[in-house]
């Protein structure tokens, strides 16, 4: 049975993440927004900029943990997941309409570089929160005191991991991405 269930959150998070990227695919081409200068702003930042992605990936995993110690921040959670499939296919759907196949190239490889990893983390620790969300819920109704303290301890632990692999993975995209990225900035 605990199996079933694990199996089933998982599928049930892809699949909210997967609905949201077609969503937001789907609305880009409905209503298809003029964001040229965006862009070109997009081209300047890369060539010039670094990502830096510290603070907004820190608050928002430390967040989705703040959120799972209550069970009210259950649909916040599943909001944030297909609302990061959404922005995905929304911005995937920008790069095909402007650029057509140079642009779903370049827009794949600066998801793979800029945003992959983080969102490969976040599906992961949205899925680790949501069954410590059902796992808190019946140690509560269970009257189980030793087993909530247990679980509160490890999702703490879970979650200074998962922070720690986040501040690396900021630091790489802050040092690497852009120069990776402005190698293919003439495909867009």
């Amino acid at each position: 049975m605990k199996y079933f269930k694990n199996n089933f959150l998982v599928k049930f998070v892809g699949a909210l993440f997967l609905i949201g990227i077609i969503i937001g695919f789907l609305f880009y081409f409905t209503y298809k927004p003029d964001l040229s200068s965006s862009i070109d702003s997009f081209k300047t930042l890369i060539s010039t900029t670094n990502q830096n992605t510290f603070i907004s990936n820190i608050i928002l995993i430390s967040a989705i943990f703040i959120l799972s110690i209550s069970v009210v921040g259950l649909p916040a959670i599943i909001f944030y997941i297909f609302y990061e499939g959404l922005s995905i296919g929304f911005t995937l759907g920008l790069f095909l309409s402007a650029f057509h196949a140079k642009g779903l190239i370049f827009y794949l490889l600066f998801f793979i570089v800029s945003k992959l990893i983080y969102t490969a983390i976040m599906l992961y620790f949205s899925i680790i929160s949501i069954r410590y969300i059902i796992k808190f819920v019946e140690c509560i109704i269970n009257k189980n005191r030793e087993e909530l303290y247990r679980t509160i301890v490890y999702h703490f632990y879970r979650f200074i991991i998962i922070l720690v692999i986040v501040i690396i993975n900021s630091t790489l995209i802050y040092f690497l991405s852009n120069k990776i990225l402005s190698l293919f900035i003439n495909l867009i």
